[in-house]
């Protein structure tokens, strides 16, 4: 009866280790879970700003024969919060003469899915 009152058996402290380490695995694979989302929620939120920033841009600019946007896609580059970023914009013709269609895509430099997309009208006057 002495002996077991010394300390922890071989057994016990082998099943304490296995329960830590199943825990401790759950609690890191949480963790990188948690940075990833964060990580996906920056990168969206940053793109809508650019979407937003750049349809705002487009709807400033003074409207005349010479500056009224026609059908097509363009493309920019732009560094924000220290990232590259690709901006798509597409104008379409709508049908009405004085009313065009705008999407704009943003994208990670690399990446190949918009992590925004932003669809408005601009019109002629």
């Amino acid at each position: 009866m002495n002996r077991r009152r010394r300390g922890f058996t071989l057994v016990e402290v082998l099943v304490a280790l296995v329960v830590f380490t199943v825990t401790s695995v759950a609690l890191v694979r949480n963790a990188t879970s948690s940075l990833a989302q964060a990580g996906m929620i920056r990168d969206r939120t940053v793109a809508w700003w650019i979407a937003e920033n750049t349809m705002a841009e487009l709807r400033m600019q003074p409207r005349s024969d010479e500056n009224y946007p026609g059908a097509g896609v363009e493309r920019e580059y732009v560094e924000v919060m220290n990232a590259a970023w690709e901006i798509e914009t597409r104008i379409d013709s709508t049908e009405n003469d004085y009313v065009r269609r705008v999407t704009i895509y943003v994208f990670r430099e690399d990446g190949t899915e918009p992590k925004a997309s932003l669809t408005g009208f601009l019109g002629r006057y």
